[in-house]
């Protein structure tokens, strides 16, 4: 499992809150920063990824889209995200 993971999320996002309870459930540690809360986590991911779509996530420092454009929040995703 990876060292650090980092969670770009926006509370009002569906898929966001769907990806922390995959998460939750399967005991993966992660640091959750709302890009709504906070403006600075909103900038540093369009930096970054040139958009502002969450979840994104940040494993052992690669940038990875946590959702599926268009698609509805899938398990089967989520798995292949962590390698599970």
């Amino acid at each position: 499992m990876a060292d650090t993971i980092i969670l770009y999320s926006a509370k009002l996002c569906g898929d966001c809150q769907n990806l922390k309870r995959f998460m939750d459930a399967n005991n993966i540690a992660y640091e959750t920063r709302d890009i709504r809360e906070n403006p600075e986590y909103a900038k540093e991911l369009e930096e970054k990824t040139g958009k502002l779509g969450v979840p994104y996530l940040v494993i052992d420092g690669e940038w990875i889209r946590g959702y599926q454009p268009r698609q509805p929040f899938s398990e089967d995703f989520a798995r292949s995200l962590f390698g599970l």
